[in-house]
């Protein structure tokens, strides 16, 4: 996934960054007043070590990539709720509710 995020988010959330773009494979463009300026890529080959993860991790690593993504400008609170609810939904879809 290729994300463009602004200088200051880059800088709040760097470590993160670079976690997405090792082991998710993401790409990311740093702009500065809607101009890119730089981008974050994955070295080739890296993002090819999660074929030597066991069929456990690989569910883990499975669960953690459908999780969503927080920004700055979004409620944490609002996040949290709507994936409580989508839990709701497959939790009664799965028991005939």
């Amino acid at each position: 996934m290729e994300r463009i995020i602004d200088v200051t988010t880059a800088r709040r959330q760097f470590s993160t960054l670079l976690d997405e773009v090792f082991h998710k494979g993401d790409t990311v463009t740093i702009s500065r007043k809607g101009k890119p300026l730089a981008r974050i890529v994955p070295i080739e080959g890296a993002h090819s070590q999660t074929e030597q993860f066991s069929s456990r991790q690989r569910a883990l690593l499975e669960k953690l990539h459908s999780l969503p993504s927080l920004a700055i400008d979004q409620d944490p609170v609002a996040v949290l709720r709507s994936m409580r609810e989508q839990k709701r939904i497959r939790a009664g879809k799965k028991y005939g509710e």
